[in-house]
């Protein structure tokens, strides 16, 4: 089966997107029932662009990306374009002002792959066929390391070996809500939050985090799993917010990867019930869902006083190898 994926190619994996393009392409091209042409959406002006796409003649076309109504219109666009190809748009973090998501009954494609029920409901009401497909995690790469090599881990980066260790890895930016980051620092923890460059950081909420003690890191780190490693706890505050248009006004997907790998890590995780989360995870063994400031605290006091984390276990289910045998067979629903 001949399939064109259009995601971002282009760029260090230090953003969900990204990442997910990388591992479905991957994981789809280890099995012989798939010919995979990666396209960058981004190079849609160039020629060539269109010209790989005809030679190619895929029989299914998937846009990882948003969606947006540009994405949209661009996928109708395609499918005329490639005549006899079915279409899936991934859902992961809608943009659709009120204005014009009546437009997306006339655009819509053959299948859209969404993750909280939210969203699912919202594509549903607008006449569109779904199916659930989550985010998935690098359960390799993302592992438990013994309390020795944890340590090791912090010398190696100066990191005090006595502090409790909070850890956020995301935007620094006000829709990710990491301003209450600064409510946990104090003598006893340590936060650390870890900023990808490519999305932009708020120059005041930077400083605002450094001078409350955090250690705040703009920069790609290719050793990641290192970071999640040498942590006591993964701290996700982002809230779901939406502008007067009614877009989506939050720096995630709706299945955030930082939560999963935090957990395939087996650490404990404090997080909102942000987006698809609550779907696909049940609270306990190390997983804590917070309202606010004050349930963050309390968890994170539960968490020092000695529990049983199990959130590896938790994860597991939604390895990359798992998601990409999930989403073949959806394409294969889709080809008959």
């Amino acid at each position: 089966m001949k399939i064109c994926i259009f995601g971002e190619s282009r760029g260090s994996l230090d953003e969900g997107m990204r990442n997910m393009t990388h591992y479905i392409t991957h994981g789809l091209s280890l099995t012989n029932k798939y010919e995979i042409m990666l396209l960058d959406p981004r190079d849609f002006r160039s020629k060539n662009f269109w010209k790989k796409i005809k030679d190619f003649s895929p029989e299914i076309i998937h846009y990882l990306h948003g969606p947006t109504i540009k994405s949209f219109i661009f996928m109708k666009l395609i499918s005329i374009y490639t005549k006899d190809s079915k279409v899936v748009m991934s859902a992961t973090h809608p943009v659709l002002p009120y204005i014009v998501k009546e437009f997306v009954r006339l655009l819509r494609p053959d299948l859209i792959l969404t993750q909280s029920y939210e969203t699912e409901m919202m594509f549903k009401r607008l006449g569109c066929k779904t199916e659930p497909l989550p985010s998935g995690v690098d359960i390799d790469k993302f592992k438990p390391v013994p309390e020795e090599a944890k340590m090791e881990i912090r010398r190696k980066y100066g990191i005090s070996e006595d502090k409790f260790i909070i850890l956020h890895i995301g935007s620094i930016r006000e829709n990710r809500n990491v301003q209450v980051l600064k409510e946990l620092q104090n003598d006893d923890n340590q936060v650390i939050i870890i900023g990808p460059r490519s999305t932009g950081v708020n120059p005041k909420i930077y400083k605002s985090l450094v001078d409350s003690g955090c250690i705040v890191w703009v920069k790609y780190i290719k050793n990641i799993e290192e970071i999640y490693a040498m942590s006591d706890c993964y701290v996700y505050p982002t809230v779901s917010r939406y502008d007067f248009l009614g877009r989506a006004n939050i720096a995630s997907i709706e299945m955030p990867l930082t939560v999963l790998e935090a957990m395939a890590c087996n650490i404990p995780v404090i997080t909102t019930k942000f987006g698809a989360l609550p779907r696909f995870f049940e609270e306990g063994n190390g997983l804590f869902f917070v309202e606010n400031k004050e349930e963050m605290l309390q968890a994170l006091e539960y968490i020092k006083s000695g529990i049983k984390v199990k959130t590896r276990k938790k994860v597991l289910p939604y390895s990359w190898d798992n998601i990409t045998k999930r989403l073949g067979k959806i394409y294969e629903t889709l080809r008959w």
